[in-house]
């Protein structure tokens, strides 16, 4: 089938649904719609309150005080009308379009062909072929299947039957003269039973293996999720490795710094004692130098003796010998 028919005819049956009086199960004829919000042919409403007192809607049952005012819902209808120009204008634009045989005004694609009866059917006028069992024989075919491709090239009568020799559809004169003559036939339905019954084997052969592709992509979901717990737990792992290595490295960091430390503030200390100990020498030198210049400058002679003999006696006399502390490295 055409696209753009495809297109049509699906948007049609989605939409049909939807513009179908639920009273007459026709496409609406004069859609009005209810305060409740159901639409139905109006005449249909007419019919369905004309002997009663009560007025419900036919398809909720929401009652209504007094009768309501029908009106046509100019909307559904334009909607409706708008659907069946669509679906003649794609009937018209493509080329193996088929319209329902049973439709008076012939504009309504059709959904089935029956082969037997050698008709097309809508929706609505199929319903009869898939209901009433004395056309359970008949074959349903999609419209745009073309009659003349069921049929031998060479006999014109319908091929019925299944050439097991050279693998091939006949019809009943292929069996009796022709180049299938005395070759062993089945029926179409024989053959189809048999391939569908290969196919059905072939169906759960694949599907087993499918079932097989499955269970190794479980497995090997399970490996991947076991592989990445195994990542997960080994890096945390050695994180805290590292970082116990880091912490006991940041100890013995800090231990030695400690060390230098007190070993600089020791040898600090020394050396400013040191440093006291030789300002105070050197001041005392300072005050030596200057009493010797002075004594060095007197012109009398008994100042002189007696000044230089109290600083010989103060220089000799006992002191208590200074240690100074000694500086040594680590």
């Amino acid at each position: 089938m055409h696209p753009r028919v495809m297109s049509s005819a699906a948007t049609s049956e989605n939409m049909d649904r939807e513009l179908i009086c639920s009273i007459c199960l026709d496409t609406f004829d004069c859609p009005s719609t209810l305060s409740c919000g159901h639409s139905f042919c109006l005449h249909c409403l007419e019919d369905a309150w004309k002997e009663t007192d009560s007025y419900c809607c036919p398809q909720c049952r929401k009652t209504f005080p007094r009768r309501p005012q029908l009106t046509r819902n100019v909307t559904i209808a334009n909607l409706i009308e708008q659907l069946r120009v669509t679906e003649t204008m794609a009937a018209i634009a493509a080329d193996s379009v088929v319209f329902c045989d049973n439709c008076p005004k012939g504009k309504t694609l059709a959904v089935k062909t029956c082969l037997r009866c050698e008709t097309s059917f809508c929706r609505e006028h199929l319903v009869p072929h898939l209901e009433n069992t004395k056309f359970k024989d008949h074959v349903l075919v999609s419209p745009d299947v073309n009659p003349e491709e069921r049929k031998c090239k060479r006999h014109n009568e319908e091929l019925k039957l299944y050439c097991k020799q050279d693998l091939s559809l006949v019809c009943r004169d292929c069996t009796i003269a022709g180049d299938h003559a005395g070759h062993k036939f089945i029926t179409l339905e024989d053959e189809h039973q048999i391939r569908k019954n290969g196919v059905g084997a072939e169906t759960r052969a694949v599907e087993e293996k499918m079932k097989k592709a499955e269970t190794s992509v479980g497995r090997m979901k399970a490996t991947r999720k076991a592989v990445q717990d195994f990542m997960v737990q080994t890096k945390a792992r050695i994180s805290g490795e590292f970082t116990r290595m880091r912490a006991t490295l940041d100890e013995d960091e800090k231990a030695a710094l400690d060390r230098v430390d007190v070993k600089g503030r020791e040898l600090l200390s020394q050396i400013k004692e040191n440093i006291a100990h030789y300002k105070r020498e050197i001041s005392d030198l300072q005050a030596a130098a200057t009493r010797l210049r002075a004594l060095q400058e007197e012109r009398d002679s008994l100042t002189f003796l007696q000044t230089d003999a109290h600083r010989l006696w103060t220089q000799n006399r006992p002191t208590t010998t200074s240690r100074f502390p000694r500086i040594s490295g680590r």
